[in-house]
């Protein structure tokens, strides 16, 4: 099988690299090479009942937003059986030494991998990296700044690999503690006080709503400002691409005489809910709906066919009255010291330094 050494000039044209027996890498580069790989890429997703964050359109929406994508991807007889999306860029502001990173960099809580579940993880993965050590991209670091569980096992086992940007995480399982009894207590007693004097209503999966979406994020973005997610002028861009993944959405609002208290947005994934999106109306806060409803939640895992709530990242206050497993996570760093100069290398060391 032919060996093509080096990448393409021409944005979007794929080098095929030969890897381990029956297997071959190939490295897309360009939007219109993603968009090439729709097919295959669906497909795979499905198979293996791939969270939203690595899906096709969850990526593709990443790759309009003026990023260039570098996608990897592994073949077996003509059937991808792996993709892992990538964007070039420099480590930082200061440290410009050339990455790799995960193409989903924006409004994404877990940077994942796809990988058929009939193959082996670590032999892809390992295609794939000798395919980068084969290409014009031999002198680029890798960095997953959030790595999910199966990508982050993957990133360990690569030489040198650093772990950096320390978090904690925070998660509630039903197989794990109870919840502090006055802090259900107290929610309860909330609630309770508000169904005393008011039409309350407290739904914990809702049918999936466009305009409760929009009041999630136009809310969301009043209390913490815009973002990539909940910028007005990319509204419909979201609320399309929601739309796209309503079967894995969950939704839950509280409402009080008809208008809304609370709400969330979230998904669903591997019998977790991921809690993605929560947020308060202000001049109901001081009701502390929130919590009200994060408590009906709990009470109706079980039902839902879900064991635990993911909280993502953020260290939020309420996570540590709602969670019963707290866990330290970290972004992984690949350092490739072949080819780089003096000066690189030693802005690696500081990053490290300064990010652990």
């Amino acid at each position: 099988m032919a060996t093509f050494a080096g990448l393409a000039d021409t944005p979007g044209w794929p080098l095929f690299i030969p890897s381990v027996t029956l297997m071959i890498t190939r490295i897309d580069i360009g939007l219109p090479a993603l968009e090439g790989l729709k097919t295959h890429w669906k497909a795979l997703e499905e198979s293996t009942d791939a969270a939203v964050f690595i899906r096709y359109e969850w990526c593709l929406y990443q790759a309009s937003m003026d990023n260039t994508p570098v996608v990897l991807s592994a073949w077996n007889d003509n059937q991808c059986i792996g993709i892992l999306p990538l964007v070039a860029r420099h480590l930082s502001a200061k440290a410009r030494v050339p990455v790799l990173s995960h193409l989903c960099q924006r409004f994404t809580d877990y940077q994942s991998i796809l990988v058929d579940n009939e193959v082996e993880d670590g032999q892809v993965f390992d295609a794939m990296m000798t395919a980068l050590n084969d290409s014009d991209f031999a002198h680029h670091s890798l960095y997953i700044p959030y790595p999910d569980n199966r990508l982050a096992a993957l990133l360990r086992k690569q030489p040198g690999c650093k772990p950096c940007q320390t978090w904690r995480h925070t998660l509630y399982r039903l197989s794990g503690k109870r919840v502090k009894a006055k802090v259900a207590r107290e929610a309860r007693r909330r609630l309770r006080k508000l169904q005393d004097s008011s039409d309350i209503e407290v739904v914990v999966n809702a049918d999936f709503d466009v305009s409760l979406a929009d009041w999630i994020l136009e809310t969301s973005a009043r209390r913490h400002g815009e973002n990539a997610l909940t910028r007005a002028s990319d509204r419909e861009a979201i609320l399309t691409l929601l739309t796209t993944y309503k079967d894995q959405l969950h939704l839950s609002y509280m409402r009080r005489n008809g208008d809304c208290m609370a709400a969330h947005l979230g998904f669903i994934h591997e019998q977790s809910l991921l809690y993605y999106v929560p947020v308060t109306d202000e001049k109901q806060r001081h009701h502390s709906p929130g919590i009200i409803m994060l408590h009906e939640i709990m009470q109706d895992l079980s039902d839902e066919g879900l064991n635990s709530i993911d909280y993502l990242r953020g260290d939020e206050n309420y996570k540590k009255d709602w969670g019963n497993v707290r866990k330290k996570r970290s972004g992984l760093l690949v350092p490739r010291y072949a080819g780089v100069n003096l000066l690189q290398r030693f802005l690696i060391y500081i990053w490290l330094k300064r990010n652990p």
